[in-house]
């Protein structure tokens, strides 16, 4: 494992919250938010709303499904 690419992951997530909360402070929008997590087979699905979560679970099938097929092949 390359420890630069390590930092540059690390770097870009804490942009994109800084991003996120600078626009939720300029911005009085209501935001929706959600992100996968996954452990191993088991996928960790969150969001700020019903849709968001939805939207999550189908990102996380579809990523099971690309791995499944990938250690198959």
């Amino acid at each position: 494992m390359q420890i630069e690419k390590v930092f540059v992951g690390i770097t870009l997530i804490f942009m994109g919250l800084a991003l996120l909360m600078i626009s939720s402070a300029v911005h009085s929008a209501n935001v929706q938010y959600g992100g996968v997590i996954i452990i191993g087979p088991f996928p960790i699905v969150f969001g700020s709303s019903l849709d968001m979560a939805v939207f999550g679970i189908i990102f996380a099938v579809i990523i099971l499904l690309m791995m499944l097929t990938l250690l198959r092949w």
